[in-house]
């Protein structure tokens, strides 16, 4: 559509249609712009409507934020909605960069700020993005069906019944994914053999769990007691027919496509550059997941550089340990020893519920604002618990859906005490919990804002969130201590081996042998997670240390009136931010400081 178009069809509507979002702060000052006719009444306008446009064309999306208008639908993925999109998207561009110039406060203009830089990063890495959450053994299309199936409400009767038109929806869904897979493969954009045979495994073990045992049906296993005994039978029986005859002949077509034709024309190399313009697609990836431009070479020798910082750290407390062998040989040692390790699930659950237990009393001395939605933990089902790495699932701000710390417990006699503690703040608090839980309750900013993307942001902020554990009373004992770094390490090693991969041509083999080298007690699957993701585990580490570069320039800058909870405060008032924008709101919150003194 023509800007002129545009432009008239925005006047319009910031004439006709009447303000959304009432609590956005009418008072704060202005800065003044050339005048182009709208301000702050046409970017509320402009970001209501983008909103709504997102939940329309992203029913998960709305499944994930408690809207229900949704619920009973998947994304069109036809060629020819995916293109409706994609203009739809050009043209937001367009009006946010039409009512941006207008008089805005400091929050419209970041509002602004933010809506263009969602919208140009998701026409930038498109084509690679949806390759990577496509097929894949820890996003992928399948995976996200059961994601979103689990974040589903289950109240009504009406809750019941979209359950059970989602599953008999499958069929159309898995069909269009086929269609959308094709296209990838037409334009070689295939995901590497080790990811697509590991796809296929959990596709298999999904659609072989009977109605009774499959994490889609959960929520007709019990029912609440306003739903009558009639609807209860009725609705039970609707999704065992849904299920048996939508969903596992889907997963079986979809099975028989990646075995039979996907897994073909699977790429033998593991690296991303290996795809055409490899190189681009890898570049867009690591701006998309570091809200950054930093060259896969600096990184990787960013990651060379803290896996040295933190290894010299985990030596001196294997020292003071009366340790004398190498970093390696004391991990190996705490991962013999049998108390380090758990008996049952059921035992590793309880441990980490007993560490947020311990932690949550502590929280105020470091921050003023918690989440009212609180968080759980509960174990990451069978059928994906091998290959997925532990994870948090955000809940709803009106608390009717809970937060979830989503625990890997396979093996738990395979797995290690020390690292627990680091893990649970991670997830929980002062975690990905507490960050993602105040951002959605953020009152007087549009709705996207709430749950803006910034991988960099939110990884890097529960990367920092670890190492706050010993000013809220956890890592007492030195191996935890160890613990609390071997997780550090192991994200500063996923730069090593995410570039090495994507970048510089290491083989599968080469990227395990330098993990197994660094960090022995990880599993090496997780090598075979950034194969499927590329970039995406940059995040973590740039992250945490833009953090702590920022908490460093403040502490300078503030002296004796530096207040840690100030700082907290600054860095997760706006929710999740690129980069550069973090930085200037620190910079905002120095400069308020000193001019309250």
């Amino acid at each position: 559509m023509p800007r002129l178009k545009i432009f008239a069809l925005l006047v319009l509507s910031f004439a006709t249609v009447p303000l959304i979002l009432s609590g956005q702060q009418t008072s704060e000052r202005t800065f003044p712009a050339p005048a182009v006719g709208v301000s702050s009444a046409g970017l509320r306008q402009t970001a209501e409507n983008y909103w709504q446009w997102r939940l329309a064309e992203s029913p998960e999306l709305a499944t994930r934020v408690g809207r229900t208008e949704h619920n009973n639908r998947w994304r069109d993925l036809s060629k020819a909605a995916r293109q409706r999109a994609r203009v739809a998207r050009e043209e937001f561009l367009q009006q946010t960069l039409y009512v941006g110039v207008g008089n805005l406060t400091a929050s419209e203009h970041l509002t602004v700020e933010l809506l263009e830089h969602e919208l140009r990063t998701a026409l930038e890495v498109e084509p690679y993005q949806e390759m990577v959450e496509s097929v894949s053994q820890s996003d992928g299309l399948h995976n996200q069906v059961f994601s979103v199936v689990d974040q589903m409400p289950a109240r009504t009767v009406r809750d019941y019944e979209n359950i059970v038109e989602r599953l008999r929806a499958l069929p159309a869904y898995i069909d269009q994914s086929i269609e959308f897979l094709q296209e990838q493969l037409a334009a070689r954009h295939a995901q590497p053999a080790i990811v697509v045979n590991l796809m296929i495994e959990q596709v298999v073990a999904q659609a072989s769990a009977t109605p009774e045992d499959s994490p889609l049906l959960v929520a007709f296993r019990s029912f609440p007691t306003e739903i009558s005994m009639t609807e209860q039978n009725r609705l039970r029986s609707d999704a065992r027919t849904a299920y048996t005859q939508q969903f596992v002949p889907s997963w079986k077509k979809l099975e028989a496509f990646l075995r039979d034709t996907y897994l073909k024309q699977a790429r033998a190399d593991v690296g991303v550059n290996s795809l055409p313009e490899g190189n681009q697609s890898y570049a867009a990836l690591i701006k998309h997941f570091t809200t950054t431009r930093t060259a896969a070479s600096e990184i990787h020798q960013l990651g060379l550089k803290e896996v040295a910082r933190i290894e010299n750290e985990m030596a001196r407390i294997a020292r003071d340990s009366g340790f004398t062998g190498s970093v390696t040989e004391f991990e190996r040692r705490l991962g013999n020893d049998p108390a380090m390790h758990f008996s049952t699930q059921d035992e590793m659950l309880q441990y980490a519920r007993d560490v947020l237990g311990r932690v949550e009393p502590q929280l105020p001395r470091l921050f003023t604002r918690f989440p009212q939605t609180k968080v759980g933990v509960r174990p990451i089902p069978a059928d994906r618990e091998a290959s997925t790495a532990s994870n948090y699932t955000a809940g709803t701000s009106d608390g009717s859906r809970p937060a979830w710390f989503n625990m890997n417990t396979y093996r738990p006699r395979d797995q290690t005490r020390y690292t627990i503690e680091a893990l649970v703040l991670h997830e929980t608090v002062p975690g990905h919990h507490l960050q993602v839980g105040l951002a959605r309750e953020i009152e007087g900013i549009p709705e996207f804002r709430r749950v803006f993307r910034s991988a960099s942001f939110t990884e890097g902020w529960a990367l920092y969130a670890e190492s706050l554990g010993g000013e809220l009373g956890v890592y007492r004992e030195p191996a935890n201590r160890f613990g609390q770094l071997a997780s550090e390490q192991f994200r500063a090693v996923r730069l090593v081996v995410d570039t090495g991969i994507h970048a510089m041509d290491w083989s599968r083999d080469r990227a395990r042998e330098y993990f197994a080298e660094h960090v022995p007690a990880q599993s090496l699957a997780e090598v075979d997670r950034y194969i499927a993701r590329p970039g995406q585990a940059l995040a973590y580490k740039l992250g945490e240390l833009e953090i702590k570069r920022l908490r460093q320039k403040a502490e300078q800058a503030l002296g004796t009136h530096f207040d840690v909870r100030d700082f907290h405060e600054a860095v997760l008032r706006n929710g999740a931010l690129p980069l550069d924008a973090l930085e200037a709101q620190v910079d905002a919150y120095i400069a308020a400081t000193r001019a309250a003194k």
